[in-house]
């Protein structure tokens, strides 16, 4: 493969190996890296010209390396061509992490004689286990069983299944290794080439590292620096559950707190079940996890291309008196004529659809 050259692609510690199907691919100009937690990592490139673009098809695998040695990096991509734009001064393509097929996957049928009792972090697993993905880190475990209220059966494509499979993921823990009780979100993303990850995100944990800490002196920021944002959309402080079996069964969780600094969040779910425990935990659980706004901040920054999903960073605002750890939920890696990165800190933003949810 040959090296994409520095005055071609602006780094002076960066260099960039590209492949198209199996062939050496020496034309990029630029590079745009976006991935959001749970979702495909998206491409953008930018090549000089429009005769290399007859090389391209839809499909075509690309893979790109980052470096001279076999040093794996967070920036190595493996995936597939879905858009391109042919130009004569600037073409232009996308290409999408192996996370695109399990989304187009051929339906599957899950029924649930091979899903009622099995850990939701391996039947999620088993269903990234597709074509081209590496699943073989993918060794931990949740804990958390599959429950018949959880709808995990009949047809849907294998990512349906791994987000609902997720949208069950979360953990509820009150020890010693935090502040208060808190929920914690299993999170999955392909985080380099094609190599699968699962992960528990645990920012409030004593024992967690942050990556880098940044604040508004930060010599690296680059635009208006941090901007934070702090929103109710989420928050639901007294959920109950209600059996959709047995109208009169159902169970409600108030954290009298929050209603007392925040005001009323209420919500009403209907499960499938009959059993009033598990009513009232997925009621503790929902109120754990959306109890609080909403908190994110966005960042512009140089010099951090190594900064991937899933790493804590501390925030820390003198003037609000904030000292933080969030975790990275989104991020854009940008490399033109100069390169830079767009960090999301907290919450993941909300789809459009998602938004609209939240307002009904």
């Amino acid at each position: 493969m040959s090296i994409i050259e520095r005055k071609n692609l602006v780094s002076d510690l960066i260099d960039f190996e590209c492949t198209v199907d199996g062939v050496p691919f020496p034309f990029l100009t630029g590079l745009e890296y976006q991935h959001t937690v749970d979702s495909a990592r998206v491409i953008k490139a930018s090549v000089s010209g429009i005769e290399p673009i007859a090389l391209l098809t839809i499909g075509s695998k690309v893979v790109i390396k980052v470096g001279t040695n076999e040093t794996t990096h967070n920036l190595d991509f493996v995936g597939l061509i879905t858009e391109f734009s042919p130009s004569y001064s600037e073409s232009k393509f996308t290409a999408v992490d192996y996370i695109t097929e399990l989304q187009t996957s051929e339906l599957v049928e899950y029924v649930e004689n091979d899903i009622l009792g099995e850990d939701l972090y391996y039947l999620a697993a088993n269903a990234c286990d597709y074509r081209e993905i590496d699943v073989s880190e993918l060794k931990e475990g949740s804990g958390i069983k599959a429950t018949k209220d959880m709808n995990l059966t009949g047809l849907m494509t294998r990512r349906q299944f791994i987000d609902k499979c997720f949208r069950y993921m979360v953990e509820v823990r009150d020890d010693n290794y935090h502040k208060s009780a808190v929920a914690l979100q299993w999170r999955y993303a392909i985080r380099k080439n094609e190599v699968m990850d699962f992960w528990l995100e645990d920012p409030s944990n004593f024992t967690t590292r942050p990556l880098l800490t940044i604040s508004d002196e930060s010599n690296n920021l680059t635009g208006p620096g941090l901007i934070g944002n702090i929103n109710s959309s989420t928050m639901v402080n007294s959920a109950t559950y209600q059996s959709n079996k047995d109208t009169t069964l159902f169970a409600t969780i108030t954290d009298e707190d929050s209603v007392a600094r925040h005001g009323i969040y209420g919500k009403v779910y209907q499960i499938n079940t009959l059993r009033k425990d598990r009513l009232e935990e997925l009621a503790y659980q929902t109120v754990l996890l959306h109890k609080e706004p909403t908190l994110s901040y966005k960042v512009v920054m140089s010099e951090a291309e190594h900064v991937t999903l899933g790493d804590y960073i501390r925030v820390k605002i003198p003037t609000l008196d904030k000292d933080i750890i969030l975790p990275v939920v989104d991020v854009t890696h940008t490399f033109q004529e100069s390169v830079s990165s767009s960090i999301l800190l907290g919450t993941p933003n909300l789809s459009i659809s998602q938004y609209i949810a939240s307002l009904v």
